[in-house]
């Protein structure tokens, strides 16, 4: 295991339990699908492509569409009639048009089982599997590693299902479906220990992941100990933890079942034909005049000094989306005569444009 917290820190949540219910704000289901994202933006710039097993009405999807790094995005469930009714729902908006994408972003809508190994799952950087696996059988559910991290090998995958320790407060208020569970389709529902075991089979199987664990939906003040209504594991390849790969990636055949394409589409997105030394150089010239009004609006002084000095990690730092690093900035700096001095970029304030 490793220790794991949350990029933005921890959710502002407010658990209430009266005599009569229990209520959460945000539902649980958002606070699902907000630590979700916040996961993935947490490695954002190692993530291309991401599978989202389980995607039902696809209502996660509106918020993972908006990770810009995010080009590919594979949306799979077993209930075709169901993906059929909401398969629209990944279709470009007339905003999507206005303001386009600074990067491709292809969607599919794809039918297919969870344990089935097809080709569309290749060269996945994450996995999105959310109250999904309570639903399936053991044939299917022991399947699944398999997939996803022994055919797939993805970068990160997050799981979540229910805690059945936290049952003890729900059914203080209405009693367990007839099947003994939350919800009828449900096959089963984990202690914290029995998911637990379950991702600790997972890694030793595969060694190339370690897991986190955490959850969402907290329990109301004096039931501490039942934990939260929803559990998630998140797994990490050792590599993106800048750790030692156990054993090499390697791929793997796949199954001859391939997945049904129900809907895809390709959203609009800018194609910006400039060079990359003439991106960085607008971006350049953006944040140094940005500077120099800076300074200007810091002093009352008239007769402050003609000439700015903006740190050139600084400046760097700021520019760091157009994959400038410090030997190419310090060449196009040279090439349009701006001068560095004593690691300071120095900003002439002439009233004259850059060259």
């Amino acid at each position: 295991m490793f220790s794991y917290k949350l990029p933005c820190g921890d959710f502002q949540t407010v658990t209430t339990m009266t005599e009569k219910n229990i209520s959460f704000v945000p539902p649980v289901y958002e606070q699902r699908y907000c630590a979700a994202i916040q996961i993935l933006m947490g490695w954002q710039d190692q993530i291309k492509k991401v599978v989202e097993f389980g995607c039902a009405e696809i209502r996660f999807f509106p918020l993972l569409r908006r990770i810009e790094t995010i080009e590919n995005i594979v949306l799979v469930d077993i209930d075709e009639a169901l993906l059929r009714k909401n398969m629209n729902r990944i279709d470009p908006l007339l905003s999507d048009h206005i303001k386009k994408r600074q990067s491709l972003l292809q969607v599919q809508v794809l039918q297919g089982n969870v344990a089935d190994s097809s080709d569309e799952l290749r060269d996945t950087d994450a996995v999105i599997a959310l109250e999904l696996i309570e639903h399936v059988y053991e044939d299917v559910l022991t399947k699944i590693p398999l997939n996803v991290f022994g055919f797939m090998q993805p970068k990160i995958a997050i799981f979540s299902t229910p805690n059945s320790d936290y049952n003890v407060i729900f059914t203080r208020f209405n009693p367990l479906l007839p099947n003994g569970f939350r919800h009828e389709d449900h096959k089963f529902e984990w202690t914290r220990e029995e998911f637990k075991s379950w991702c600790t089979s997972i890694v030793q199987k595969y060694p190339n992941y370690m897991f986190a664990l955490m959850g969402v939906g907290d329990p109301p003040k004096g039931y501490e100990s039942v934990g939260h209504v929803s559990q998630i594991a998140i797994f990490v390849r050792k590599d993106i933890l800048e750790l030692e790969l156990e054993n090499p990636l390697i791929r793997n055949v796949g199954t001859s079942s391939p997945y049904q394409l129900i809907h895809g589409v390709t959203y609009p997105f800018h194609v910006d034909t400039r060079s990359q030394e003439q991106r960085i150089w607008d971006d350049v010239q953006y944040e140094l005049n940005n500077f120099k009004q800076y300074c200007k609006y810091q002093t009352e002084d008239d007769d402050c000094s003609d000439i700015h000095k903006l740190p050139f990690e600084s400046l760097l730092s700021r520019i760091h989306r157009t994959g400038a690093t410090r030997e190419i900035l310090d060449d196009i700096l040279k090439k349009k005569s701006v001068q560095v001095k004593d690691d300071f970029v120095l900003i002439e304030d002439f009233g004259r444009r850059f060259p």
